[in-house]
């Protein structure tokens, strides 16, 4: 009886080893997870002058991101990437987007002011919503929108193609290959 009273005392004892155990390396555990890296990126594109103040105007992204996975890190209360533009010019606000990269092109509405390109990342690997905005009458106007397969730095240039004085931007089509296997081109009216 001594003896199975003994093997008990143990056996609780080894229990309540394991169980006091096992309580610190969770906290040890949500510890860490509570101390992620994070690094700010900021970027600057030029963008031409795009309120017709014959002045070369700058857009800004500034994007917090977890250095251990690369993804973008946002607040509580805002899921957007604010481009901010130099000159008093308001931000542009893109939405479930990974990262944005800015474009310059040409005048295509004939304010005198050049548009600009962006491509947004999308959760969706390489694939990009690609849309065309103008500055008129102190707001951002989205003319133009699309979806790009972009995966290599040429991929992200200048996608306007002017046809008998219409301007078409260009992109892919996701869900359909052409003849060789890649994806197919599509051609979107810009409105002006």
């Amino acid at each position: 009886m001594v003896n199975q009273t003994k093997r008990n005392m143990k056996l609780q004892l080894l229990f309540l080893l394991v169980l006091v155990w096992g309580c610190g390396t969770k906290k040890t555990s949500m510890h860490r997870a509570t101390q992620l890296k994070f690094g700010v990126e900021q970027t600057r594109f030029l963008v031409g002058d795009v309120n017709n103040d014959q002045e070369k105007d700058t857009a800004f992204i500034t994007l917090k991101r977890n250095l251990e996975t690369g993804e973008v890190v946002f607040g509580p209360d805002n899921y957007a990437i604010d481009i901010e533009f130099s000159n008093g010019i308001p931000k542009i606000s893109i939405y479930q987007s990974l990262g944005v990269f800015v474009v310059k092109t040409d005048d295509l509405n004939g304010d005198q002011a050049n548009e600009i390109i962006l491509f947004s990342q999308t959760n969706q690997g390489y694939w990009n919503d690609v849309t065309v905005w103008s500055f008129m009458g102190g707001n951002w106007n989205q003319i133009g929108q699309t979806k790009a397969f972009a995966s290599e730095n040429k991929d992200f240039e200048n996608r306007i193609i002017n046809e008998n004085g219409r301007y078409y931007l260009i992109g892919e089509d996701p869900w359909e290959l052409d003849a060789l296997g890649g994806f197919k081109k599509t051609k979107v009216k810009i409105v002006n």
